[in-house]
């Protein structure tokens, strides 16, 4: 699966024409001559093709050395980090037949080579591959969705048969779940009442994978043997179509906000 394009978290719409009080231009000095810099900081730069931009962003630093280049929006790195993860498991899955022992009469069924610790590096890759993926979708969903309610949005739910108005911070809070932030929510931001039943089946997609996510997140162990504590919830990450979970959650960002993705 193709990796999506990043993009900046944020740019700056003109470059300001920096002063001193007495009129002056700013002159530019090298960031090597300072000894410290703030974590936060704007920097104005100039593109191969002469472009000027300017960004704020944060320092790294590493060996006492500082580097300094545009934050990505979160959303594009986790839904990268799915979709190389998601290519992973699908190599690691090509290596199965090389890395079996035993065929069973002839039925493509196929007994893993056993290694230190008594598993297959292999089979384990793929789960973790998968885990990966999964909950690196759903952050990046929630993410989105939460980015792309305005501050001064106001969302309005009915409650004990009464209208209840709720601001951004109680949208991002424990009282809208991630599927009402799905549908009700976006729908009345988008002013779209039939939004939910238009994609029906696409968001039916991804709370599909919301609610693997959950079980990955919380692994409840109630089982009466040491078999049953994770076999339900290993099972739904062995079983959960990445593939279509990745195009629906992409399909579903630009839905809300057209060409947020490319």
């Amino acid at each position: 699966m193709k990796q999506i394009k990043n993009k900046p978290l944020f740019f700056q719409n003109s470059i300001p024409n920096v002063r001193y009080s007495d009129g002056s231009k700013v002159v530019h000095q090298n960031l090597e001559s300072q000894s410290q810099l703030s974590d936060e900081i704007f920097v104005m730069a100039q593109l191969n093709d002469g472009k000027k931009i300017m960004y704020n962003s944060r320092t790294m630093s590493y060996q006492n050395q500082v580097f300094i280049a545009p934050l990505p929006n979160p959303v594009h790195l986790l839904l990268n980090i799915a979709i190389e993860n998601y290519n992973y498991s699908v190599e690691t899955l090509n290596l199965f037949k090389d890395d079996c022992q035993l065929e069973e009469n002839g039925k493509d069924i196929y007994l893993m080579n056993l290694y230190d610790g008594n598993t297959n590096l292999n089979f384990n890759n793929v789960i973790k591959f998968k885990i990966t993926a999964i909950i690196s979708l759903i952050t990046a969903m929630e993410a989105f969705l939460n980015q792309s309610i305005p501050n001064d949005f106001i969302y309005i739910k009915e409650r004990k048969g009464e209208p209840v108005k709720l601001n951004k911070e109680k949208i991002e809070g424990p009282s809208v779940t991630f599927k009402e932030k799905l549908t009700e929510v976006m729908s009345q931001l988008k002013n779209k009442p039939h939004f939910s039943k238009q994609h029906f089946k696409t968001i039916a997609i991804i709370v599909e994978l919301y609610d693997v996510r959950r079980e990955v997140i919380h692994m409840k162990t109630n089982s009466e043997d040491w078999m049953g504590l994770y076999f339900n919830i290993t099972g739904s990450v062995i079983d959960i179509d990445l593939e279509k979970a990745t195009v629906a959650i992409k399909k579903y960002m630009n839905l809300i906000q057209p060409n947020f993705l490319k």
